[in-house]
């Protein structure tokens, strides 16, 4: 009997631990209430939770936002909260977020979803410097403009320009500008978390060329990318398609 005990215990040391907490962050210039049609299927598999990037939405502003900050207040919102081994979705630069929390802390992390999301960006100098000029010199013109061509339905359209203009001006700033060095391409050969990467039609225009793009977008050393792509789709597809969107990170997240 005690033979059979000890068998038991052993096997069940050797499963897999499995996730019980999926986190949602948005992008730039949102909010969270962009997952409030993507969430719900997940409530009966995962304790689901939206973080809210400071600035946005009903969150407070923080002095000095950067992705490095955020990537810290939302480790702390994790620890506060007990979330211990989650599945984490990032949109946009929420991604750049999940990405770098999750490699700086790989063991903690179950799985990676990113959308629209890529470890480096990449703008030029040139561009850097126009971007900043406008961001101090014409703020709400750019943007407005900035998200005016990110969906193709123009409902959606309103909403997601809407929401950026509510989106503390400081916050907004200071995010985007600390993106533009934001490279952590290093780090994918070293890390063994399960990643997909959801793209939508602006991530990959040609869905035949998906492999090449995926090289160009700095994935080419990681281990453990897979990649869907949604043709069609504007950057925000969880207010596009929020059930196949849904449907598409469930499968994923309870690895299937």
């Amino acid at each position: 009997m005690i033979r059979y005990f000890i068998i038991l215990i052993c096997l069940l040391l050797a499963l897999p631990v499995v996730a019980d907490d999926i986190v949602f962050i948005h992008t730039i210039g949102s909010d969270a209430s962009v997952w409030d049609n993507v969430t719900q299927p997940f409530q009966s598999s995962f304790t689901t939770w939206v973080w809210e990037i400071p600035g946005h939405g009903k969150t407070a502003a923080v002095g000095n936002l950067t992705i490095d900050s955020a990537v810290e207040l939302f480790g702390k919102f994790l620890e506060e909260n007990n979330i211990d081994y989650p599945v984490i979705v990032g949109h946009g630069m929420g991604g750049l977020i999940a990405m770098q929390h999750a490699f700086a802390n790989p063991t903690t992390v179950d799985r990676l979803v990113l959308i629209d999301a890529a470890p480096r960006q990449m703008a030029q100098k040139e561009q850097k410097i126009a971007i900043a000029k406008q961001l101090t010199t014409n703020y709400d013109r750019f943007v407005a403009g900035y998200f005016l061509n990110m969906s193709p339905i123009d409902e959606i359209t309103d909403i997601i320009v809407d929401q950026a203009l509510r989106t503390d001006q400081m916050s907004f700033t200071q995010l985007l500008l600390s993106s533009f060095d934001f490279d952590i391409t290093d780090e994918l050969p070293r890390q063994a978390i399960p990643i997909l990467l959801v793209g939508s039609n602006l991530l990959f225009p040609d869905s035949d060329q998906a492999l090449e793009q995926l090289h160009m977008l700095g994935f080419g050393t990681a281990r453990t990318v897979s990649f869907k792509t949604m043709p069609g789709t504007g950057h925000f597809v969880m207010l596009e398609q929020p059930n196949y969107l849904a449907s598409v990170i469930l499968a994923f997240a309870i690895g299937h």
